[in-house]
């Protein structure tokens, strides 16, 4: 391409709309070849020809512009509208419920599209032949679709067949509602689709189970059902549906539904016990504090686990990023509690699936979420604060934050135990209320705390208290610890089903 990036006419199209058509990619001699091959050989084997339409130097070049970050194929060139069960099914996309993995983001002049169908026409499509179809501006529409738009019972005048010519290439957000109706045209359709997603985003298709994987660790089989659907991120024997795990917020349970669970606070789940007060909170802040979730007999085998293994504790660099007001030594953290003997991982293990945590991640991130392992923040007197992180600018898929349609949308909380009470004198958590919606940059002063603005705000916490925050969304960071008294905060992780650990 003899420019650096699409011009504001391809940019406003593709963004109001969810698709864009580039005119005259392919040459004459390029289309003849695909079809000839197409008629000789199908798709199965590929032929060279239509490998080239897979990395074609045009195509990659656009993606490089909609996608924002590196993508990777995710589903070979394939022969669209050759199959009777493709035709006159349902469409599919759309952004409600939203998806992070597939979804279409913009701000601060960076774009995300997670998910992108590329259409090659190897002949010419004309206005009333009928085949790819989809809806305009459905990638960002919040609403859920009605049955007869997505049948075409009833489309509301709201479908629309592009028109193509030979050599033409067709991009379209994933989300954009799309799908395939009766072929009307004179002779065979030849539309080429072929499949692309964010490097975070898993595949559509997943691997063959006959692949060799590495084994589980053999200190999950000693888990519950429950806690080994959450580490496993609550997969099932369902391949196309993962386990869902379930909370009141006193007992953690699997559900054997086969639909998402992901409550939501409005009228239409009336039975999503989701607390209004924490929901507002969680909303507006990026965190939430549960009080005295741990009891004495628990925090006292939590402390003492770590007293016991206290040889394992590593020093790491001081994250201070040269802050002054954040200056000390390096942090010490155990990792690994999970995998410690027993009975010494038990109040750790206790924490991966406990019903307080679970019912709120449930209506934070949805069902399907998967647990990262745990790590122990020992902290002693003089070790380094932690310079402010994460945030919602630049926008990336895992550190988005939605709410729509009385959903909450993220694909990263962190989840902290407090081992031992916490007072701002002490030092440790801090974040900035409110950073998940941020739209600019994040300042210097409120990154090294050495001129907070008034934003940085501390949290302070008893044992046996849970905060849960936004990971990759919501900014935050720790005060250097002050007190004779180490501190004790269980960090895990918990992640969407649409984001790789």
């Amino acid at each position: 391409m003899d420019r650096e990036q699409m011009s504001n006419e391809e940019n406003y199209c593709f963004d109001v709309a969810g698709y864009l058509i580039v005119p005259d990619v392919l040459t004459q001699e390029e289309i003849e070849a695909c079809n000839s091959d197409l008629d000789q050989k199908g798709t199965s084997p590929l032929s060279d020809s239509l490998a080239k339409l897979r990395d074609h130097p045009v195509l990659e070049w656009y993606l490089n512009q909609i996608c924002g970050e590196e993508f990777r194929l995710d589903r070979e060139p394939h022969l669209i509208g050759d199959a009777e069960e493709d035709v006159g099914a349902p469409l599919v996309g759309g952004n409600e419920p939203r998806d992070w993995a597939r979804a279409y983001n913009h701000q601060n002049d960076v774009r995300f599209c997670q998910g992108v169908l590329a259409i090659w026409a190897l002949a010419d499509v004309n206005e009333g032949d009928g085949g790819f179809v989809l809806i305009p501006a459905s990638h960002k529409n919040y609403v859920e679709t009605p049955k007869d738009v997505l049948t075409g019972a009833d489309d509301m005048e709201l479908t629309v067949q592009p028109s193509l010519q030979a050599g033409d290439l067709l991009l379209c957000a994933e989300t954009t509602l799309h799908g395939l109706r009766p072929w009307k045209g004179n002779g065979p359709q030849r539309l080429v689709a072929c499949g692309y997603i964010g490097k975070n985003a898993p595949a559509s298709i997943r691997p063959d189970a006959t692949c060799e994987e590495e084994p589980p660790p053999e200190w999950l089989a000693e888990l519950t059902p429950v806690q080994r659907a959450v580490m496993q991120g609550q997969e099932s024997d369902n391949a196309s549906f993962p386990a869902v795990v379930r909370s009141d917020g006193e007992t953690s349970w699997i559900d054997e539904s086969s639909e998402i669970f992901h409550p939501s606070i409005y009228i239409r789940d009336p039975d999503s016990v989701i607390d209004e007060k924490e929901f507002y909170f969680w909303d507006l802040c990026g965190h939430l504090l549960i009080r005295n979730v741990m009891d004495t007999a628990w925090l006292e085998a939590a402390n003492e686990a770590i007293d016991k293994f206290a040889d394992r504790i590593v020093v790491g660099a001081a994250p201070d990023k040269g802050s002054k007001t954040l200056a000390g030594t390096g942090r010490p953290d155990l990792g690994g509690l999970f995998e410690l003997p027993k009975p010494y991982c038990d109040p750790f293990r206790e924490m991966i699936a406990h019903p307080a945590v679970i019912h709120r991640v449930n209506w934070m991130v949805g069902s399907g979420f998967r647990c990262g392992n745990a790590t122990a923040i020992c902290s002693v007197k003089g070790t380094a604060g932690h310079a402010l992180h994460s945030g919602s600018d630049p926008a990336r898929p895992g550190n988005g934050y939605l709410l729509q349609n009385g959903r909450a949308y993220c694909d990263s909380v962190n989840v902290g135990w407090q081992l031992r009470d916490v007072t701002e004198a002490d030092g440790g958590f801090v974040c900035v209320p409110g950073s998940h919606k941020a739209r600019y940059p994040m300042p210097p002063g409120v990154q090294s705390c050495d001129e907070p603005m008034g934003l940085v705000q501390h949290v302070s916490m008893k044992a046996g208290d849970v905060l849960i925050f936004l990971a990759g969304a919501q900014t935050h960071g720790a005060y250097p610890w002050r007190s004779d008294i180490q501190r004790r905060t269980v960090l895990m992780n918990y992640r969407s089903k649409n984001i790789l650990l």
